[in-house]
């Protein structure tokens, strides 16, 4: 459970950096968007293994 609460930690505190980092960023339109369709990947997949691991060890 608590590499499932890590994974959700992860992903939040990854989301917060990328907002305010990505403002900073000087580089073409084109390229913004292909990081932050990256970015919301690793954290959908981040959130999602954190939830299923914490849905786990409150069954298991």
């Amino acid at each position: 459970m608590s590499f499932g609460v890590g994974a959700l930690i992860c992903a939040i505190a990854l989301l917060y950096a990328a907002r305010a980092l990505y403002p900073r960023l000087d580089v073409p339109e084109e390229t913004l968007a292909t990081i932050r369709f990256l970015t919301a990947i690793i954290i959908a997949l981040l959130s999602l293994a954190g939830i299923g691991l914490v849905g786990v060890g409150v069954v298991g």
